[in-house]
């Protein structure tokens, strides 16, 4: 049996909603009308909108989006239960939508705002939450709504910056495998057999050539399953928490995309941090959500350390640059900050410089990494057309 969420009104104007299972719109007016309530809208919920709200994958954008609607809403006086299902209405994220709805039915049965967001903890992380239960408790929920869609945005960018600069190389690198594999497996075989046909000797680095060709015309399937095989081992070990660690970990270290991972977490902690802080948060409880929103395991285990040293009295400044994640540069600004006063707004401020320096790290990396790239594909290139050409000109040449 279908359910409708329904808006209702009684004879003295009073507004009811909620959720009621019925077998159509009459029965759902039956129902209301014993309740001595006149039915004023009504919507069918779709069962199949839920069906992939387990994944609770929303993109940035959407995200970023929701909570710039939601503060003007709320700013504007719209209540908030209006306010959630008005976005659910207009989003363009259909799995965002599947969240809202039932966010919009706990905050009908009379749970917080973070409560509701509790339940979905993927898409809605602690520093989220959190936030949302702040904006709550002091009343600027607008206000911290605003915060959050500007943090998100800004992130959501640095994160696009950073797989923009990956497009072109992965695209050129793709784009040479797949004629290198046209030309092993069609076009290598075939001209061996031309080769043969005509008598011609063949130089020796056309024989490795062809060698490997035949390796691979020949191993094909048990080639594309070792590497399918490969990509899930990848995958599922990536997943563990050895993985994850061993990633995150090479990701810090590896010399051109260490610099950039370590600046893209630099920028999100003085980001995050300053906007937990100017919202009204405790530092040992923003240290701890920064912990998990870095994206980073071994970031968060050094952020386990800290965590203590500053419940020990120790400054957050010294603290930090005890671990040796964040340039010193960081540390000096919240040395600063901290004796100011005003480590927020030294933060956020310092969050913009280092934007400035991912994109920057990025630049240097794509000038680095396209010459290289095109040198070792012309190479190989140059080395697979010269064992075409070379036993073709001996041929020509014993003709002439």
């Amino acid at each position: 049996m279908p359910k409708f969420r329904y808006k209702a009104k009684n004879r003295f104007g009073q507004i009811s909603r909620g959720i009621l299972v019925a077998d159509d719109e009459n029965d759902l007016r039956r129902m209301l009308n014993n309740q001595e309530y006149f039915l004023v809208s009504h919507r069918k919920i779709q069962e199949s909108s839920q069906m992939f709200a387990f994944l609770e994958r929303v993109k940035g954008r959407h995200l970023t989006s929701f909570c710039r609607k939601f503060a003007i809403m709320i700013n504007s006086g719209i209540p908030i239960v209006d306010a959630i299902a008005n976005l659910m209405r207009t989003t363009e994220s259909r799995k965002l939508r599947s969240l809202l709805e039932s966010v919009y039915d706990d905050l009908l049965t009379g749970k917080l705002l973070s409560e509701a967001f509790s339940r979905y903890p993927k898409t809605f992380p602690t520093f989220f939450r959190n936030m949302v239960y702040i904006g709550e408790v002091s009343g600027n929920l607008d206000d911290i709504m605003l915060k959050l869609a500007d943090y998100y945005e800004k992130d959501g960018k640095i994160k696009q910056k950073a797989k923009s600069a990956l497009v072109y190389p992965v695209f050129l690198v793709t784009l040479v495998l797949v004629v290198l594999a046209a030309l092993m497996i069609f076009v290598l075989p075939n001209f061996k057999n031309l080769l043969s046909d005509l008598g011609g000797d063949m130089p020796q680095i056309t024989k490795i050539i062809m060698d490997i060709s035949d390796y691979i015309t020949t191993n094909i399937s048990s080639i594309l399953l070792g590497i399918i095989l490969a990509i899930i081992f990848l995958w599922f070990f990536g997943r563990t928490t050895f993985g994850k660690k061993f990633y995150d970990k090479l990701k810090l270290d590896m010399p051109v995309i260490g610099k950039i991972t370590r600046n893209i977490v630099t920028s999100r902690f003085a980001r995050g941090f300053g906007t937990l802080l100017s919202s009204g948060m405790q530092i040992i409880d923003s240290m701890n959500i920064m912990a998990r929103l870095l994206g980073n395991k071994v970031v968060e285990e050094k952020f386990n350390f800290v965590c203590e040293e500053i419940k020990m009295g120790q400054p957050i400044a010294k603290s930090l640059e005890a671990v040796n994640i964040f340039p010193s540069m960081l540390i000096e600004m919240i040395a600063v900050g901290e004796m100011t006063g005003e480590l927020d707004n030294i933060l956020n401020s310092t969050a913009s410089y280092f934007d400035d320096q991912v994109d920057h790290s990025i630049s240097q990396m794509t000038q680095m990494i396209e010459p290289m790239l095109i040198m070792v594909i012309g190479v190989i290139v140059a080395v697979v057309l010269i064992s075409i050409f070379l036993p073709m000109m001996s041929i020509m040449n014993s003709i002439g």
